[in-house]
Protein backbone atom coordinates (compact mmCIF):
# COMPACT_ATOMS: atom_id res chain seq x y z
CA UNK A 1 0.00 0.00 0.00
CA UNK A 2 1.24 3.49 -0.83
CA UNK A 3 -0.43 6.73 0.16
CA UNK A 4 -0.53 9.62 -2.32
CA UNK A 5 -1.06 13.16 -1.06
CA UNK A 6 -2.35 15.95 -3.29
CA UNK A 7 -2.17 19.58 -2.16
CA UNK A 8 -3.63 22.21 -4.49
CA UNK A 9 -6.12 24.98 -3.81
CA UNK A 10 -7.78 24.19 -7.15
CA UNK A 11 -10.10 21.18 -6.83
CA UNK A 12 -9.96 20.63 -10.59
CA UNK A 13 -6.18 20.12 -10.55
CA UNK A 14 -6.51 17.78 -7.58
CA UNK A 15 -8.95 15.73 -9.60
CA UNK A 16 -6.61 15.69 -12.62
CA UNK A 17 -3.71 14.36 -10.53
CA UNK A 18 -5.96 11.79 -8.88
CA UNK A 19 -7.18 10.52 -12.27
CA UNK A 20 -3.68 10.22 -13.76
CA UNK A 21 -2.31 8.48 -10.66
CA UNK A 22 -5.21 6.04 -10.49
CA UNK A 23 -4.71 5.00 -14.10
CA UNK A 24 -0.98 4.36 -13.59
CA UNK A 25 -1.28 2.61 -10.22
CA UNK A 26 -4.09 0.36 -11.42
CA UNK A 27 -1.92 -0.69 -14.36
CA UNK A 28 0.93 -1.44 -11.91
CA UNK A 29 -1.48 -3.45 -9.73
CA UNK A 30 -0.35 -1.30 -6.82
CA UNK A 31 -2.67 -0.72 -3.84
CA UNK A 32 -3.04 2.95 -2.98
CA UNK A 33 -5.01 5.60 -1.13
CA UNK A 34 -5.33 9.36 -1.65
CA UNK A 35 -5.20 12.13 0.94
CA UNK A 36 -6.15 15.59 -0.33
CA UNK A 37 -5.32 19.06 0.99
CA UNK A 38 -6.54 22.46 -0.17
CA UNK A 39 -3.90 24.51 1.69
CA UNK A 40 -0.35 24.25 2.96
CA UNK A 41 -1.66 24.66 6.49
CA UNK A 42 -3.71 21.49 6.09
CA UNK A 43 -0.55 19.60 5.08
CA UNK A 44 1.27 20.69 8.23
CA UNK A 45 -1.70 19.71 10.39
CA UNK A 46 -1.78 16.16 8.94
CA UNK A 47 -1.41 13.42 11.58
CA UNK A 48 -2.23 10.30 9.54
CA UNK A 49 -0.14 7.49 8.10
CA UNK A 50 3.03 8.28 6.15
CA UNK A 51 2.41 9.87 2.75
CA UNK A 52 4.81 8.24 0.30
CA UNK A 53 4.43 10.89 -2.40
CA UNK A 54 2.99 14.39 -2.02
CA UNK A 55 2.03 16.36 -5.12
CA UNK A 56 2.43 19.92 -3.89
CA UNK A 57 1.37 23.12 -5.66
CA UNK A 58 3.82 25.98 -5.17
CA UNK A 59 1.52 28.97 -5.41
CA UNK A 60 -1.37 28.83 -2.94
CA UNK A 61 -3.08 31.37 -0.69
CA UNK A 62 -1.52 31.52 2.76
CA UNK A 63 1.39 29.09 3.11
CA UNK A 64 2.86 28.33 -0.30
CA UNK A 65 4.57 25.10 -1.34
CA UNK A 66 8.12 26.31 -0.67
CA UNK A 67 7.21 27.22 2.91
CA UNK A 68 5.61 23.80 3.32
CA UNK A 69 8.84 22.15 2.15
CA UNK A 70 10.85 24.11 4.73
CA UNK A 71 8.53 22.84 7.48
CA UNK A 72 8.40 19.15 6.48
CA UNK A 73 12.10 18.52 5.79
CA UNK A 74 12.37 16.63 9.09
CA UNK A 75 8.83 15.27 9.14
CA UNK A 76 8.69 11.48 8.76
CA UNK A 77 5.04 11.63 7.64
CA UNK A 78 6.08 12.93 4.20
CA UNK A 79 8.56 10.83 2.23
CA UNK A 80 8.85 12.31 -1.28
CA UNK A 81 7.50 15.55 -2.79
CA UNK A 82 6.66 16.43 -6.39
CA UNK A 83 6.18 20.14 -6.97
CA UNK A 84 3.46 21.05 -9.44
CA UNK A 85 3.26 24.56 -10.88
CA UNK A 86 2.82 26.62 -14.00
CA UNK A 87 5.84 28.77 -13.03
CA UNK A 88 8.88 26.88 -14.31
CA UNK A 89 11.27 29.63 -13.13
CA UNK A 90 10.73 28.41 -9.55
CA UNK A 91 12.09 24.89 -10.18
CA UNK A 92 15.50 25.45 -8.61
CA UNK A 93 13.98 26.75 -5.39
CA UNK A 94 12.37 23.34 -4.89
CA UNK A 95 15.62 21.33 -4.85
CA UNK A 96 15.83 19.18 -1.72
CA UNK A 97 16.42 15.53 -0.83
CA UNK A 98 12.68 15.14 -0.29
CA UNK A 99 11.99 16.62 -3.73
CA UNK A 100 11.57 13.95 -6.37
CA UNK A 101 10.63 16.13 -9.33
CA UNK A 102 9.27 19.43 -10.61
CA UNK A 103 6.31 19.02 -12.96
CA UNK A 104 4.71 21.80 -14.96
CA UNK A 105 0.97 22.25 -15.39
CA UNK A 106 -0.82 20.87 -17.28
CA UNK A 107 0.59 17.53 -16.12
CA UNK A 108 1.80 14.92 -18.57
CA UNK A 109 1.27 11.26 -17.72
CA UNK A 110 4.92 10.34 -18.41
CA UNK A 111 6.23 12.66 -15.68
CA UNK A 112 3.74 11.43 -13.10
CA UNK A 113 4.47 7.80 -14.04
CA UNK A 114 8.22 8.27 -13.48
CA UNK A 115 7.56 9.67 -10.01
CA UNK A 116 5.16 6.91 -9.03
CA UNK A 117 7.44 4.12 -10.23
CA UNK A 118 10.35 5.56 -8.23
CA UNK A 119 8.27 5.67 -5.06
CA UNK A 120 6.90 2.15 -5.63
CA UNK A 121 10.45 0.83 -6.00
CA UNK A 122 11.63 2.62 -2.85
CA UNK A 123 8.68 1.30 -0.88
CA UNK A 124 9.42 -2.28 -1.94
CA UNK A 125 13.07 -1.90 -0.90
CA UNK A 126 12.09 -0.58 2.54
CA UNK A 127 12.98 -3.68 4.55
CA UNK A 128 12.52 -4.45 8.25
CA UNK A 129 15.77 -4.46 10.25
CA UNK A 130 15.97 -6.87 13.20
CA UNK A 131 18.05 -6.26 16.33
CA UNK A 132 18.19 -7.77 19.80
CA UNK A 133 17.10 -5.91 22.94
CA UNK A 134 16.48 -6.88 26.57
CA UNK A 135 12.83 -7.40 25.61
CA UNK A 136 13.69 -9.74 22.72
CA UNK A 137 14.06 -9.20 18.97
CA UNK A 138 12.75 -5.85 17.70
CA UNK A 139 12.12 -4.69 14.15
CA UNK A 140 12.38 -1.23 12.63
CA UNK A 141 11.73 -0.13 9.06
CA UNK A 142 14.84 0.91 7.15
CA UNK A 143 13.50 4.38 6.35
CA UNK A 144 13.04 5.14 10.07
CA UNK A 145 16.70 4.51 10.91
CA UNK A 146 18.84 7.67 10.85
CA UNK A 147 22.03 5.96 12.02
CA UNK A 148 23.29 3.06 14.11
CA UNK A 149 26.15 3.64 16.52
CA UNK A 150 28.40 1.03 18.14
CA UNK A 151 28.92 1.56 21.86
CA UNK A 152 31.21 -1.05 23.36
CA UNK A 153 29.35 -4.36 23.41
CA UNK A 154 26.04 -2.93 22.22
CA UNK A 155 24.56 -0.56 19.65
CA UNK A 156 22.20 2.39 19.58
CA UNK A 157 19.58 2.36 16.83
CA UNK A 158 18.66 6.02 16.31
CA UNK A 159 15.53 7.26 14.55
CA UNK A 160 14.29 10.85 14.32
CA UNK A 161 12.25 10.42 17.49
CA UNK A 162 14.07 7.91 19.69
CA UNK A 163 17.30 6.08 20.52
CA UNK A 164 16.97 2.35 21.23
CA UNK A 165 19.83 0.26 22.71
CA UNK A 166 20.44 -3.10 21.08
CA UNK A 167 22.75 -6.04 21.62
CA UNK A 168 23.98 -6.88 18.12
CA UNK A 169 27.38 -5.90 16.76
CA UNK A 170 27.78 -3.14 14.19
CA UNK A 171 29.23 -5.80 11.86
CA UNK A 172 26.06 -7.91 12.17
CA UNK A 173 23.88 -4.89 11.39
CA UNK A 174 26.05 -4.03 8.39
CA UNK A 175 25.70 -7.55 7.02
CA UNK A 176 21.92 -7.46 7.44
CA UNK A 177 21.55 -4.15 5.60
CA UNK A 178 24.15 -4.54 2.83
CA UNK A 179 22.82 -3.25 -0.46
CA UNK A 180 20.43 -0.79 1.19
CA UNK A 181 20.79 2.93 1.93
CA UNK A 182 22.36 2.15 5.31
CA UNK A 183 26.13 2.27 4.77
CA UNK A 184 29.28 2.11 6.89
CA UNK A 185 30.78 5.58 7.40
CA UNK A 186 33.06 4.84 10.34
CA UNK A 187 34.14 1.85 12.41
CA UNK A 188 31.42 2.84 14.89
CA UNK A 189 28.67 4.15 12.59
CA UNK A 190 26.21 2.98 9.98
CA UNK A 191 24.41 5.96 8.43
CA UNK A 192 21.24 6.06 6.35
CA UNK A 193 21.85 8.01 3.14
CA UNK A 194 18.20 9.04 3.21
CA UNK A 195 19.06 11.41 6.09
CA UNK A 196 22.40 12.78 4.89
CA UNK A 197 22.36 16.51 4.19
CA UNK A 198 26.05 17.22 3.59
CA UNK A 199 29.21 15.17 3.00
CA UNK A 200 32.67 16.41 3.96
CA UNK A 201 36.03 14.63 4.22
CA UNK A 202 35.74 13.86 7.92
CA UNK A 203 32.02 14.05 8.72
CA UNK A 204 28.42 13.76 7.59
CA UNK A 205 25.82 16.34 8.54
CA UNK A 206 22.40 14.74 8.89
CA UNK A 207 19.00 16.33 8.33
CA UNK A 208 18.34 16.42 12.09
CA UNK A 209 21.56 18.36 12.71
CA UNK A 210 23.60 15.41 13.99
CA UNK A 211 27.21 15.34 12.80
CA UNK A 212 28.63 11.83 12.32
CA UNK A 213 32.37 11.18 11.81
CA UNK A 214 33.59 9.62 8.57
CA UNK A 215 36.59 7.29 8.79
CA UNK A 216 39.42 7.95 6.36
CA UNK A 217 39.09 4.53 4.74
CA UNK A 218 35.35 4.97 4.28
CA UNK A 219 35.25 8.48 2.80
CA UNK A 220 35.42 7.68 -0.93
CA UNK A 221 32.84 4.91 -0.63
CA UNK A 222 30.50 7.16 1.34
CA UNK A 223 30.92 10.00 -1.15
CA UNK A 224 30.25 7.76 -4.15
CA UNK A 225 27.25 6.11 -2.49
CA UNK A 226 25.75 9.46 -1.49
CA UNK A 227 25.88 10.96 -4.96
CA UNK A 228 24.60 7.74 -6.52
CA UNK A 229 21.70 7.82 -4.05
CA UNK A 230 20.85 11.44 -4.82
CA UNK A 231 20.91 10.68 -8.54
CA UNK A 232 18.66 7.64 -8.05
CA UNK A 233 15.92 9.55 -6.24
CA UNK A 234 16.02 12.74 -8.29
CA UNK A 235 14.29 12.69 -11.64
CA UNK A 236 16.04 14.99 -14.12
CA UNK A 237 14.18 18.28 -14.43
CA UNK A 238 13.35 19.53 -17.90
CA UNK A 239 15.95 21.86 -19.35
CA UNK A 240 15.08 25.46 -20.06
CA UNK A 241 13.77 25.89 -23.58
Amino acid sequence: MIIIGICDDDEGYRGQIRTICSSILNAEEQEYEFVEFATGEEVLAYQGERIHLLFLDIEMPGMDGLKVLAEVRRNERFWRIVFVTSHKELRWETVDLKTLAFLEKPLEQAGVESCLKTVIRENRENIDIAYKTLQGTCFIRLDRVVFIQARGNYINVCSESEEIPGYDSIKTMEGQTRGTTLIRAHKSYLVNLQYVKKVSKDSLTLTNGTVVPVGRTYYQGVKDAYFAFVKSITIDRKKEK
